[in-house]
């Protein structure tokens, strides 16, 4: 089989398994006549070589979207080189007769450029360039449309995202730019967090430190059942104005709860309630203004509120809690950036609670808590293996109140953490505020100050350390710790600055990095090293990685191998205006990724390679 036939054979094999085919007659190779007559006329001028004679493409097909009944038609071009996939000058793809003959891209936007001079009849076209072989391809598409102007779209590894299922929402996403249907209620969250912000500075002077426990202390009161709107009455008085009423319902719920539950004793309501307590002293909250009708804007802001708590009660794929206080926070700068906190984007919290298999048996740490997405990632993978069975509703309490342990020294972001994994679920009494370093495991060394764990035991780890404090507190040290309080066998995944790992990060000696690499593979294996999309913490300029580190006492890295996974890939696209969105691609490149880090998938070079790591430890 010659070169060109082994690339054919593959975009073949690969459409069969969506249903396009040959076979099926919805699959034409080069002359259309047959099955699409208008396009075979179409293309009557359309040859490569600009001579004015008829084209033929490698591929072709037509699908309707199932959500919209539009109609797509779909060309490909082959080449059996992958130097010859696309040809580009700055960044702009050229259109002369050496390259359309020549490369696939160049190639496959000639044709529907001349297909749209011809006809109005193919309006939307996906013109894709196919380059490599049988085990490595590069696949890139293009869209042309009814004027002939043509945008690339991003680079995919099979044609999913061009199937009856698919192309609707792959169309709408990238080339239409709109918001995907996954993200829709994040965005309108999103607005109404903006539009909250603005209320706020609008009829208050609250410190931006201030707001996110602003909005943790409502939803709280709300969630108490405690609380209704007609409570809030415009009352002056320092004993039973609106600040006084939310607070109150509060500390009744945590009063509550702290009968219910052993575990949920003062340590851990007493920080939240400090947080808190300013809402019954601010007159700014609690005074009636006359442009609210004589309510005050605790009453305004709880209305607001009562609509984002119907919304957060909605599925559990998401932690649309966490991202509706992330998203809130971006606004006024009180996330505690200053600090060196980042609030981790909810795909990757999820992605990561995959890559390490949390499961309902396990027992989750996450040592810098932050808005606690990390523990609602967890939760929800491991509510998901709970059986629907008669025993559910216990073995749910069991993991929500067992399983799940998070640390958080920030007060205002401790309360915030804390509220989200009430409204989640959770019994919240594990909870600890303060200080990481003195967290640790019931044994005969623990001092006075220290933060005994509850946890019976620990064998999955979720985090993102504060970025480089310096030497007081470089992120390895927050690495190190996590992985000496875990069991033998278990995993932990970071996500972090990829500086960490090449020169320790902030204040971190050469001396002190190679000590710490030593310690490391010594007991433990690291299992993966992936890279991240850049644009992950957004407007932040970060590159990140995501280790992935196995217990393995006494024995250690050895000879083991680390994969070093590019997913800077990752089906994320940033869209002006709407930040960095899903683009079609998301889902398929996310299983690639698992398949590779859980199922120990080959993959391709460019994707995945294999070292023994930390060769040279200096």
């Amino acid at each position: 089989m010659a070169n060109e036939d082994l690339i054919k054979q593959w975009v073949i094999d690969n459409l069969s398994k969506f249903g396009i085919s040959l076979k099926k007659g919805n699959l034409v190779k080069e002359s259309a006549e047959a099955v699409f007559p208008l396009l075979y006329n179409a293309m009557r001028h359309a040859s490569k070589k600009q001579n004015g004679n008829r084209g033929t493409s490698d591929f072709s097909y037509v699908v309707k979207g199932k959500d919209t009944g539009k109609q797509y038609l779909i060309l490909i071009e082959t080449k059996d080189d992958s130097s010859n996939v696309i040809n580009l000058n700055n960044h702009s793809l050229i259109l002369d007769e050496k390259s359309t003959m020549e490369y696939a891209v160049n190639g496959a936007v000639w044709y529907a450029k001349q297909i749209q001079k011809e006809t109005k009849d193919y309006p939307r076209i996906f013109a894709i360039g196919v380059a490599g072989n049988y085990d490595r391809q590069y696949v890139i598409p293009y869209y042309v449309n009814e004027t002939g102007g043509f945008i690339a779209l991003p680079r995919t590894t099979s044609f999913q995202e061009f199937t009856v299922e698919s192309i609707d929402e792959y169309y709408r996403v990238n080339v239409e730019h709109q918001t995907p249907q996954s993200e829709l209620k994040a965005e309108e969250l999103a607005k109404i967090a903006s539009d909250l912000h603005n209320d706020i500075r609008t009829y208050t002077s609250l410190k931006n430190s201030l707001k996110a426990p602003l909005i943790a202390s409502i939803l709280l009161a709300i969630h108490s059942k405690e609380l209704t709107l007609d409570d809030l009455k415009g009352s002056t008085t320092s004993t039973n104005n609106d600040g006084v009423v939310i607070y109150r319902a509060v500390a009744s719920y945590l009063e509550q709860r702290k009968r219910l539950e052993p575990d949920f004793d003062d340590s851990k309501i007493e920080p939240i309630l400090s947080e808190f307590s300013f809402i019954k002293v601010n007159k700014a909250l609690y005074m009636p203004k006359a442009i609210l009708n004589n309510r005050s804007p605790l009453y305004e802001f709880t209305s607001i509120l009562f609509d984002v708590y119907n919304t957060v009660k909605i599925g559990e794929d998401a932690d649309i809690l966490g991202d509706f206080y992330s998203e809130f926070v971006k606004y006024n700068d009180s996330d505690g950036n200053v600090l060196g906190i980042v609030l981790t984007p909810k795909h990757i919290t999820s992605l990561m609670a995959d890559l390490i298999e949390i499961g309902k048996d396990n027992y989750l740490l996450d040592p810098t808590t932050g808005s606690g997405s990390f523990l609602v990632a967890g939760m929800n993978r491991m509510i998901k293996q709970i059986p629907h069975d008669s025993d559910y509703k216990k073995k749910f309490n069991e993991v929500v109140s067992t399983h799940l342990y998070g640390v958080e020294n920030e007060p205002s972001i401790y309360a915030v953490a804390a509220s989200n994994m009430i409204l989640r679920g959770d019994g919240k009494s594990n909870m600890t505020y303060g200080d990481f370093f003195k967290y640790t495991r019931n044994n005969k060394k623990n001092s006075s100050d220290s933060l005994v764990s509850k946890a019976p035991k620990i064998d999955r780890v979720l985090m993102n350390p504060p970025y480089s404090q310096g030497k007081k507190a470089p992120e390895y040290k927050f690495i190190k710790h996590a992985l000496e309080l875990m069991d033998n066998g278990g995993i932990l995944a970071v996500i972090m600055p990829i500086s960490v790992l090449v020169s320790g990060g902030k204040g971190v000696s050469a001396k002190e990095l190679k000590e710490f690499k030593e310690w490391l593979l010594k007991d433990y294996v690291v299992k993966d090293i992936i890279t991240m999309n850049p644009l992950t913490f957004y407007p932040t300029a970060t590159q990140t990685v995501v280790a992935i580190i196995e217990k393995n006492k006494g024995i250690g890295q050895q000879q083991k191998k680390t994969k070093l996974i590019n997913f800077t890939d990752d089906g994320y696209t940033l869209i002006p205006k709407k930040g960095l969105v899903p683009n079609g691609t998301n889902v398929r490149k996310r299983q690639q990724l698992i398949n590779v880090v859980v199922n120990d998938y080959d993959a391709p070079n460019e994707f995945m390679i294999k070292v023994t790591p930390f060769v040279k430890l200096s």
